[in-house]
Parts: C-alpha cells; structure tokens; sequence
C-alpha cells in the first residue's frame, strides 16, 4: 500500500534536492518503518543545517566533501562515506569546498527486523559513527528513488529490498567485511566475470586493476591481457563506455548541467568531454540533454 507522501523538490542555488517526508503518515515496509528519504545536489557551503534526529538515519555522501557534525562536532568526509545517526543526536551536513551529492534515509525498524539488534548495538555506542562505503552503494539509494516516483505492483517489493541492501552495505562497511568475489579455478570465463563485476562497481574511480589483482593473485597486466583478448576492448575502453552511458544517464534525468558531468566522470575540459560524448552518440551532450528532456 502506497502512501501520499510530503514530497519537495527544489532548486538550492545552482542544484536540486528530493525530500519524501513520512512524519505525518510513517510508510510501513515489512518491518521497516519509512520516515524520510530523498538526495541532495548543492553547491559549495550549501547543505542542510543542524537539526535533531527523530530516528536512525543513514547519510550518505556520493561525490564531493562535506562537512557534517554531530552534536556540534565537525568532521570532514569525502565521498563514498556513511554516516549513521540516530534519535537525540543533532546533525548538519553542507557541501565543503564544491559541488557535494548526498542521499539520506530516516528509518525505524521493528524489534522482529533481523538488523535490529545491531543498529541498537550501534546506537549504544553513544559517538558519532561514519563507515568507507565498501559496495557502492549510491546504485541502491538510487534504485530506492526510483521506485519512491513509481506507482506499480512491484514498486514496494524492489523498495524494501533496495533499503535492506543500504543497511546491510552500510553495517558490512562499518565492520570492514571484505567485498568478495568469486572463487575460481583460473578459468578464463570466471577470471572475467571477476575483471567485469570490478570495472562495472568502480568505473567513476578506476584508474588501474591493481586493486583486483590483490584479490585473484594475477598482475593486473594478465588481467588486463586476458580482458583485452575476451573481450576485444581494453579495461580502459570498456571504463570510457561505461561512464559516456552514465553521462547520457544523467543528461536525462537530472538538473545537472555537462560541465558538471564531465568533472564528475573525470574530464578535464567541457570540451574533451563533449568530443568523446559526440564520437559515442553522435551528437553534443547539450543536443543529447535537449532531444532527451523536449
């Protein structure tokens, strides 16, 4: 069962935010009470100021800096990072330095929940509490979203599961569980599936395999040799693809404009960008965004 929800959209100077406010009329969601979610794009020292918390919540910053406090304590952390707070505490969080996108969400589990015991665990520490996202994670916050605008049977089932992906990505982080992969035998077929699960997770970050191949035990020169020869691309090619289609993705969808969006896939110049994202889809990111959004 849908809930209207308090819901605001805005433009905070030069950026946007979603805010899905339950307080009035909490959204029941198989054990998980709902209270709050949404995501915020600002601009440098915009944010959201100090506050007190009427329930457990997960801020999590996806690019940029911010400087969040808790309780009147600072504390500057960098993308990719979870914050979890919880009731009595007070918190702000505003952009550092740049452009800073965050997502947040205002939660309550039932004592039947199977993570409840460990979020109360958490809340006895009694101290402000961040974690290094292990998982990437903005992929669920966003799917959540998603289907926060979307109306149809299936809408709350893909929900719940998007929200139980962020609290047990966040708890994994913050007890530093590794992110596995798959045990092979060094076959080729099971090699890749690895290479492509690491490329497709860290595309905006990649800058080489070496991180995997700590894992599986191969140079990340055979990694690379061995994707190459499969795959008829370099790992580099395939990354390029990956973030020229999370380019259009984002012309499409958000108030993002493409100088923006070629810093944030790592651009130097408006200009690189728009020749690459013309040579992929044989036109500008401003005729993209145009065709897309009239």
């Amino acid at each position: 069962m849908r809930y209207n929800a308090v819901m605001k959209k805005k433009i905070d100077a030069k950026r946007f935010f979603i805010d899905y406010k339950y307080y009035a009329k909490p959204r029941d969601l198989d054990r998980l009470t709902l209270i709050q979610m949404g995501e915020r794009f600002c601009a440098a020292e915009a944010g959201y100021p100090e506050h007190e918390q009427i329930c457990c919540e997960i801020t999590y910053v996806y690019n940029g800096a911010a400087v969040n406090t808790i309780d009147g304590i600072p504390n500057k952390i960098p993308a990719g990072t979870f914050n979890f707070s919880y009731p009595s505490q007070r918190h702000s969080i505003f952009a550092e330095k740049g452009d800073m996108r965050y997502f947040f969400l205002g939660f309550v589990l039932d004592e039947s929940h199977p993570l409840y015991r460990e979020f109360k665990k958490l809340e006895s520490t009694n101290e402000p509490i961040y974690a290094s996202d292990a998982f990437h994670t903005h992929s669920a916050f966003l799917d959540a979203i998603l289907n926060l605008e979307t109306e149809n049977r299936f809408s709350d089932f893909v929900l719940i599961n998007c929200i139980n992906q962020i609290l047990c990505n966040f708890l994994r982080s913050y007890y530093q569980e590794p992110n596995y992969v798959l045990k092979y035998d060094g076959a080729t077929e099971i090699i890749l599936f690895n290479i492509l699960g690491f490329l497709d997770e860290n595309f905006l970050e990649f800058k080489n395999l070496n991180s995997l191949s700590d894992k599986l035990g191969y140079s990340a020169s055979h990694l690379s040799h061995v994707f190459t020869a499969a795959m008829k691309k370099s790992p580099t090619a395939y990354v390029l693809n990956k973030k020229l289609e999370y380019a259009a993705q984002l012309l499409e969808e958000n108030n993002v404009s493409p100088t923006e969006i070629a810093a944030l896939i790592g651009y130097e110049s408006i200009h690189s960008f728009s020749k690459a994202f013309k040579k992929r889809f044989g036109m500008s990111p401003v005729h993209y965004k145009n065709v897309k959004n009239n």
